[in-house]
């Protein structure tokens, strides 16, 4: 079996079989080892043979359903858990290092589109080797049970202990349109100016998945102390992008979230038509595990925290 022109296949028996005598050895039970393998006792039986007959030895002493290990098999035992064991260390030392340049990040869709995306851009500028993974959905994520380095949550839910969450911005809320839906429609002198005009909606559908309250127009009113009719009526749109597409269309006026909109006003692409805002008792924050997994993760981490601060102070 040491003939160095054979190739591994014929100089090693199955490996099947040298997993069921590792674990037969282990707890000195076939059917022990057949139930921790996830196979019968019968196949494990049949893999040990195959083992012994490869090896030409006897690996197990039978007594009235009792095993005990041959001078042969305590020989072998530990070399091949020895050798399992840097198979094992092997393949997840290369795991690791596949898997070192990824990170996973989850946002809901309008962060994502109006304020991550670019963010990401200027990171991989940076960063080119670094593999990021985005998961854009409005729905809460659980770091400790899926498969996410970072998330942007609503400060509302209280997190684990082993989950970091880093201010990122306050909610304030204020109405939004287009310079040429205000200079058509004309200058608003005060709120109930508004509901004189079209108003655009986020379907509360929207916040069905997301363990933050729903934020309407009707929630808007109440916090500038102004009577209204409810339901208050037009366009309504489950999808905020959307919605603030229909906005810049000129289609009418949306309730803008300033974290949100701020690039757009900036940019001439939207106005405020009055100075009202609402400011609630929300914050929104970076969720990451205490400890980040990789040099990677922390990197994007702090370049967040510094593009969130950056846009705070424009």
């Amino acid at each position: 079996m040491s003939n160095k022109n054979t190739h591994l296949k014929q100089q090693l028996p199955p490996l099947n079989s040298l997993l069921c005598f590792e674990a037969a050895a282990r707890h000195l039970s076939f059917t022990l080892a057949g139930k921790e393998l996830g196979v019968t006792q019968a196949a494990v039986s049949r893999q040990i043979k195959l083992l012994e007959s490869t090896l030409n030895i006897t690996l197990f002493n039978r007594f009235n359903r009792r095993l005990t290990l041959t001078l042969n098999a305590k020989a072998l035992l530990p070399k091949v858990q020895q050798s399992l064991t840097i198979l094992v260390n092997a393949i997840e030392e290369t795991h690791s290092t596949n898997t070192a340049n990824k990170i996973t990040i989850s946002a809901t869709v309008a962060f994502h589109n109006l304020r991550l995306n670019s963010w990401l851009t200027q990171f991989q500028h940076k960063y080119p080797d670094v593999e990021i993974n985005v998961i854009t959905q409005d729905k809460d994520i659980n770091l400790l049970t899926e498969n996410v380095d970072l998330a942007l949550g609503c400060g509302l839910s209280p997190q684990p202990d082993t989950i970091a969450s880093d201010f990122l911005y306050s909610d304030e809320i204020f109405p939004v349109c287009s310079p040429e839906y205000l200079r058509i429609k004309g200058k608003l002198d005060n709120c109930a100016d508004l509901l004189s005009h079209s108003l655009l909606h986020l379907d509360e559908d929207h916040w069905r998945e997301l363990n933050w309250d729903a934020i309407n127009w009707s929630n808007w009113f109440d916090s500038q102390q102004l009577k209204h009719q409810k339901p208050l009526k037009g366009l309504t749109i489950n999808n905020y992008p959307l919605l603030l597409v229909a906005v810049k269309n000129g289609q009418g006026i949306a309730l803008g979230w300033q974290h949100l909109v701020s690039d757009l006003i900036a940019r001439g692409e939207l106005v405020k038509p009055l100075d009202n805002s609402f400011i609630t008792q929300r914050s929104y924050y970076l969720l990451s595990h205490l400890t980040p997994r990789t040099k990677q993760v922390e990197a994007l981490k702090d370049w967040i925290l510094k593009q969130s601060r950056n846009s705070d102070e424009e």
